[in-house]
């Protein structure tokens, strides 16, 4: 047969000629970022894993009624010392904590029930004259500690012209009713201080301020601290101590050997070379 065409046999085209397939530079940055992406997301769910399988981290939260700071009662305007407790964080500041000193504090195991004595207001009237800020005082029951002797101390130091008074041009006034005072001072049993301070530790040992509640330990207001010889001078420290914290003032450092100590240092806890003070106007 002259007319047929002759069979071939197909061969598929040789690939070695074909030319590599190469990333541009865009390509290989595109690639990284989802090569990164990757691994984020992995590790995010390993740590998520993680977590679930070791439960919910607990939470320590502060008591309910120092999540905010009592607005100032009426007393002519704004002062420096009411903006500065109104913006104060609720933190709570704690004069204490674990130190080298705490094995000589007295520790008398006292604790209290767990109710309270309001105080009568310690003065008849209220000031005229000056930003009034107000406060209540209240004892726990259980201690032998008399709350209207106790909230005329406290009323007797609030006054004194070395104290807070003349550094804020404030007057202070006490009030039968906590609920209606910006502040309220507690002299509590140590296990009950401690409760109150929470998330701050005391460790049954020290006072704290956390928003508008000033605590006393009630070891430290009838037994003091070995960093006072004077019962009497070391309550009106303590008071000024947290009432300062009220007003917004952090703790200080003593500013040189021999001198008077301010009042925001930690007294009760080391001096740093100054000398016992308890008022904020004769420090330094």
């Amino acid at each position: 047969m002259s007319g047929a065409v002759p069979y071939r046999e197909r061969v598929p085209p040789s690939t070695a000629s074909r030319p590599a397939l190469r990333l541009t530079r865009r390509g290989r940055l595109v690639r990284s970022a989802l090569v990164l992406l990757l691994i984020v997301l992995l590790v995010a769910a390993v740590v998520t894993m993680v977590r679930a399988l070791a439960g919910p981290e607990p939470v320590e939260e502060a008591p309910e009624h120092s999540a905010s700071l009592a607005a100032p009662s009426d007393g002519g305007g704004a002062s420096p010392a009411a903006a500065s407790s109104a913006s104060a964080s609720p933190t709570p500041e704690s004069e204490g904590g674990d130190s080298a000193g705490a094995e000589e504090l007295h520790r008398s195991g006292d604790e209290g029930d767990g109710t309270w004595t309001v105080a009568a207001p310690a003065q008849a009237e209220a000031p005229t004259e000056g930003i009034m800020r107000t406060y209540a005082v209240r004892v726990e029951n259980g201690l032998d500690i008399d709350a209207e002797a106790a909230a005329a101390e406290i009323a007797e130091v609030l006054a004194d012209e070395r104290g807070w008074q003349v550094v804020e041009e404030i007057v202070f006034h006490q009030l039968a009713d906590p609920a209606e005072a910006e502040m309220t001072i507690s002299i509590g049993s140590p296990p009950t201080v401690d409760e109150l301070c929470l998330p701050a530790r005391t460790g049954g040992l020290w006072s704290c301020r956390i928003g508008p509640d000033v605590a006393l330990n009630s070891d430290r207001w009838l037994h003091a601290t070995p960093t006072y010889d004077d019962l009497a001078e070391y309550r009106a420290y303590m008071i000024n101590h947290e009432v300062g914290h009220f007003l917004g003032h952090g703790h200080a450092r003593c500013g040189g050997e021999g001198e008077a100590a301010p009042v925001m240092l930690q007294q009760s806890i080391d001096l740093e070379g100054c000398l016992p003070n308890a008022w904020p106007t004769t420090e330094g």
